[in-house]
């Protein structure tokens, strides 16, 4: 399995790697600090999934979603954020799953298997 984390937060970044490991041991992790790095990463590789923050420099979460979507990408995207007030958006732009940040183990757990991941 192989993951794109678009995350400019280095702790939430770390986590997510951390936890990810922690939950598929034989996960392949690529990571990118904003969602203009993110989409040059997807256009070149393909991922079985990608979880991106909302709020970044340069290009956020939402604008990398919909150009994906708009390029027939088809694996699912999980935006995630600590504002609850832009989870419809984030399904508008094309996102799979949203998830409110502090993420926890369990929550990634949980996205893990709604994906059958």
């Amino acid at each position: 399995m192989r993951i794109l984390i678009v995350e400019d937060e280095s702790s939430v970044r770390s986590f997510l790697q951390n936890a990810m490991k922690a939950l598929r041991r034989s996960v392949k992790i690529d990571t990118a600090t904003h969602g203009a790095d993110g989409l040059k990463l997807a256009r070149r590789q393909w991922y079985d999934l990608i979880i991106t923050d909302y709020h970044m420099p340069k290009m956020n979460g939402l604008d990398m979603t919909y150009y994906l979507r708009q390029e027939g990408y088809t694996t699912p995207i999980v935006v995630i954020s600590a504002d609850p007030m832009i989870e419809q958006d984030s399904l508008a732009a094309g996102a799979s799953l949203f998830l409110l940040k502090p993420v926890s183990l369990e929550n990634l757990r949980y996205m893990l298997d709604v994906f059958g991941l």
